[in-house]
């Protein structure tokens, strides 16, 4: 009789930690697969003025053929119906790797600056909640954006903690900027765009985004002119570039401040490399603001331990020198690194916010560097000063500096105090991923930099 209970005893554990698994997968299910005509990955971005329009765009199942914003100044009242405004969405099909998707897209405009309005999008029977965004002010009143390098694998388990605690340090954070490869697969849904959106979740749909596309979002990702259908389906971005490059080259003008994205993606062909350059040159020449940053994906010099070393964009290096770009946020490089290249501007940070990391080969021009880490990077503006942090997934600073401006426009660079030791220890499974040489050499470049650094 005791055996018989004891086993009775180990039917029923094994039965309760099989139930718990099931409902495990379950619910990761769930994140993807409910409600389909719903509307989901609804995201916030800017086709024109931040100052008097927002851009929205979601995702439905394909039997949904149209779309709707309802939009009105946001009150504390919940009673706000009978104020309500429509406009209607541009809706398109894509058939990618999991089905066939609805993607809708609207550009509200004539809206009032420095205003917060309350909005939801859909139609019929299918309705999001309703968020608030709020439009710039026009003025030169401080504030703060974040930045984060590539996000790109192991998406929804874990970059999908950067994008929330950087919101959680960060929550009067006006936009957030990407800096190309936001997934792995550009061209497919399962455990990319299908894992982007839902990582950040409500996110997305308060605070809008700014990307520049990275080589993972292009069908080939060794390519730079087969921007994937995903991109443009996902997103409204700017129109405002050269002929050919809508949505992958442009900028967008918040306030005082220019944020230019480039697709350097497509460097490597003769036109596309002169349009982008006389496009760029163009744009630095006419803005009479106070701020302009630049992002791109490919960092301006290979740092991965296994790439070859090298400026990738030479005469771009020069144009932002000539220019005095005070800022140039990339990625690629999956680690950290910030420094100047031999001139006192720009300063160029190389980040990473997945959990993909790489080995750092350590170029001269490296003033502060960092591996196995999940950054997200805040940066504060006002007319005179930048602000800028680096900070891990734990909201710790991990890097800091000032840049200044006078009255006669002279930058200045101030270096953060007291920072935390340098994090430099090589990536998990460094030995195997990297050639022999490539691994016996790491400690004595990492004390050789360490010897630059003191």
């Amino acid at each position: 009789m005791k055996n018989f209970a004891y086993i009775f005893l180990l039917i029923l554990i094994a039965g309760c930690t099989h139930t718990e698994k099931q409902s495990s997968v379950s619910e990761q299910q769930i994140v993807s697969n409910e409600l389909p005509q719903s509307p989901h990955h609804v995201k916030l971005t800017w086709e024109t003025s931040p100052s008097t329009s927002q851009a929205v765009s979601w995702r439905t199942s394909d039997e949904i053929k149209s779309g709707t914003i309802e939009y009105v100044k946001a009150t504390a009242s919940p009673f706000f119906e009978e104020d309500v405004r429509q406009i209607s969405a541009e809706t398109d099909t894509l058939t990618s790797d999991d089905r066939t998707w609805a993607y809708h897209q609207a550009n509200i405009t004539g809206l009032e600056s420095g205003t917060t309005y309350s909005y939801r999008v859909g139609g019929g029977d299918f309705w999001s909640e309703w968020s608030e965004f709020t439009t710039a002010s026009g003025t030169d009143e401080p504030f703060k954006f974040i930045y984060f390098g590539d996000v790109q694998r192991f998406i929804y388990s874990k970059g999908s903690r950067i994008l929330r605690q950087a919101i959680l340090n960060v929550p009067d954070a006006k936009f957030m900027v990407f800096g190309g490869d936001l997934v792995h697969r550009g061209a497919q849904n399962i455990e990319n765009y299908g894992e982007f959106f839902p990582g950040g979740g409500w996110i997305f749909q308060n605070i809008p985004t700014i990307a520049t596309p990275g080589n993972h979002e292009h069908d080939n990702a060794k390519s730079g002119i087969d921007l994937s259908d995903l991109w443009f389906q996902n997103f409204n971005f700017p129109k405002n570039s050269p002929e050919g490059h809508e949505e992958e080259t442009y900028f967008v003008d918040y306030n005082n401040v220019r944020i230019i994205s480039l697709n350097m993606c497509r460097y490597r062909y003769e036109d596309d490399r002169k349009e982008i350059y006389d496009w760029t040159k163009e744009r630095l020449e006419e803005f009479e603001g106070d701020w302009v940053f630049i992002t791109f994906h490919y960092a301006m010099d290979a740092l991965a331990r296994n790439r070859d070393a090298g400026i990738r964009f030479p005469e771009f290096k020069a144009l932002f020198e000539q220019y005095q770009i005070p800022l140039v946020l990339t990625g690629h490089e999956h680690l950290y690194s910030r420094g100047r290249m031999g001139a006192p501007f720009p300063v160029y940070v190389v980040s990473v916010a997945g959990p993909y990391q790489n080995a750092i080969r350590f170029a001269d021009w490296i003033e502060r560097a960092g591996t196995n880490m999940q950054l997200f990077q805040e940066i504060e503006v006002s007319p005179d000063t930048l602000h800028y942090f680096s900070k891990t997934v734990l909201g710790d600073i991990y890097d800091e500096f000032k840049i200044v401006k006078d009255g006669a426009g002279k930058l200045t660079f101030i270096d953060g105090k007291n920072l935390p030791e340098e994090s430099l220890e090589p990536t998990q499974d460094f030995e195997d991923r990297y050639d022999q040489d490539l691994v016996e050499s790491y400690e004595k470049d990492r004390e050789e930099y360490l010897k630059r650094r003191r």
